[in-house]
């Protein structure tokens, strides 16, 4: 298993968690900025540029000095990988750390991780040429880098927030040198895997949401989505960088907000095709009711 420090530690070390909490505040704010759109009738999601766009940006932004904060992380000492014992890892985790070593294989591994997820990255754009999802594409572009974004927040927490050696770690194949590099100890969880699910379970659920023809099937639709994430897993695993657990957590964070990012700022509709509901705030907030006769 892996050990939580005290935030202490960045504190002695001359580090500032404020970056992270506003990370946090934002994460959980964006959501619920789903929006009355001029177009409502038309649109399947509400999202307000006015208001979302800004704190968008302000929300990568953000990401930016997480990043920069994870960069000053604390180092693993020597002292302490010397200590390690592979015998202490959970069982359900321990094979990552004991597998046959080929530095060839995990070169290769690591570089396919890399391109699978950078290729999945770019693939939700594809959305654009689905011709229901065509007149809202600039909203769906801002939705996607919006649970991108919520996503990364999440993914930087996970190691400025634990310390747990990769596996390459316990590896005495792999010279020092390497295991006293940075980020040696950001193990929990896979932004590799998170990032892959948030994109293929974010067009999973888009695309669902836009084709009402899918009902019934949709699972078919979110199995696919989660080959992706399964298959960089599979990658970071082999590659020696993250255990079975990181990439099942990595999975897990990125799907939920996949879906749940734009299922926030799904309009609401009833039975009664006449009728709509639709959540709002602004200089107010409650539901929009709107009635046709």
């Amino acid at each position: 298993m892996f050990n939580i420090y005290s935030s202490a530690k960045y504190i002695s070390s001359g580090l500032s968690i404020k970056w992270m909490i506003i990370a946090f505040v934002f994460a959980q704010i964006e959501p619920v900025l789903a929006q009355e759109d001029t177009t409502m009738n038309a649109k399947v999601y509400q999202f307000n540029r006015k208001v979302e766009i800004p704190i968008n940006l302000l929300h990568h932004s953000v990401n930016y000095f997480s990043f920069q904060l994870l960069q000053r992380k604390p180092v693993i000492e020597e002292t302490d990988i010397m200590a390690l014992n592979v015998n202490d890892v959970w069982f359900f985790d321990r094979h990552a750390a004991t597998q046959k070593y080929s530095a060839k294989t995990r070169e290769n591994a690591i570089k396919a991780s890399d391109v699978a997820m950078n290729i999945m990255l770019a693939l939700p754009f594809s959305l654009m040429l689905d011709k229901e999802i065509q007149e809202d594409a600039l909203d769906i572009v801002f939705l996607y880098l919006e649970t991108q974004a919520v996503n990364l927040s999440f993914s930087y927490a996970g190691p400025l927030l634990s310390y747990r050696a990769r596996p390459f770690v316990y590896f005495p194949e792999i010279p020092m040198d390497e295991k006293l590099k940075m980020g040696s100890e950001d193990s929990f969880f896979s932004g590799h895997t998170s990032s892959t699910a948030a994109a293929s379970f974010f067009m999973a659920k888009v695309y669902t949401d836009y084709h009402p023809e899918t009902k019934g099937k949709k699972w078919l639709f979110y199995s696919a989505a989660l080959i992706p994430p399964a298959l960089v897993g599979y990658f970071r695993y082999k590659g020696l960088k993250h255990f079975p657990t990181d990439v099942l957590t990595g999975i897990a964070v990125g799907a939920a907000f996949g879906i749940l990012v734009p299922h926030f700022h799904k309009r609401m509709k009833v039975k009664n095709q006449n009728l709509s509901i639709v959540p709002y705030a602004g200089a107010s907030s409650g539901l929009l009711v709107q009635l046709k006769f």
